[in-house]
């Protein structure tokens, strides 16, 4: 293997940052885990979000969860001294359905889904957008995709997502690369959205016979 070939750390990097780059089980780092049942009983119209994995590939759609669903203050209360609380920059990921779909948590408090989501609990181990970022990657993509089986009903659990192996700096080189990435997330939200306004408009140009008269 040449010298290339066993770096550890991309080609393409800030100024400044020479070291290898960490290679990792994400079990070995953090509490991958999943939370306490909730019935259907117990979902209402109000309350606490309680998340399914489709609400979760929805939200990456950039779409508004479809029937939203909620659970009491009472029982989000009571189960979460069982499981725990999901964090803010803690990774929730689709386990069923479209797998592999990481929600990053900027909102709190929530719940979700057990045996849907798999719980990444951060703890600061790594910046949140790095980390929410690195599930994007092709490496744990690929990873995810052939861990999962082949069967009817692939699915993405507790023991694979405490298999699964990530790459990563030191924190200063983690927020920088997390700096870029958001900037560059923001710049194409904000472009999406002039397109989004100027499809809106085009119809109701046409529609008047007087819109182009100068």
């Amino acid at each position: 293997m040449t010298k290339e070939q066993n770096k550890k750390a991309p080609n393409l990097r800030f100024k400044g940052f020479t070291n290898d780059w960490e290679q990792h089980k994400l079990g070995k780092i953090m509490n991958v885990t999943s939370v306490k049942r909730i019935h259907q009983s117990d979902w209402q119209k109000v309350g606490i979000p309680f998340y399914r994995a489709r609400d979760i590939v929805a939200i990456s759609k950039g779409q508004k969860i479809s029937e939203p669903i909620y659970i009491s203050e009472n029982k989000y209360k009571e189960f979460s001294e069982i499981s725990g609380k999901v964090k803010i920059n803690d990774l929730l990921v689709t386990g069923v359905g479209t797998i592999g779909v990481p929600l990053l948590v900027q909102k709190t408090p929530l719940y979700f889904k057990d045996g849907n989501i798999i719980w990444f609990q951060n703890n600061n181990q790594f910046n949140g957008i790095f980390l929410y970022n690195a599930f994007l990657t092709r490496s744990i993509q690929n990873f995810i995709k052939t861990t999962t089986g082949v069967g009817t009903v692939p699915t993405y659990t507790i023991i694979t997502g405490k298999e699964t192996p990530i790459l990563f700096p030191k924190p200063k080189e983690q927020d920088r690369v997390a700096t870029l990435l958001k900037t560059a997330e923001n710049l194409i939200t904000l472009q999406q959205r002039k397109y989004n306004s100027f499809r809106t408009i085009i119809p109701l140009m046409l529609a008047n016979e007087n819109s182009f008269v100068i």
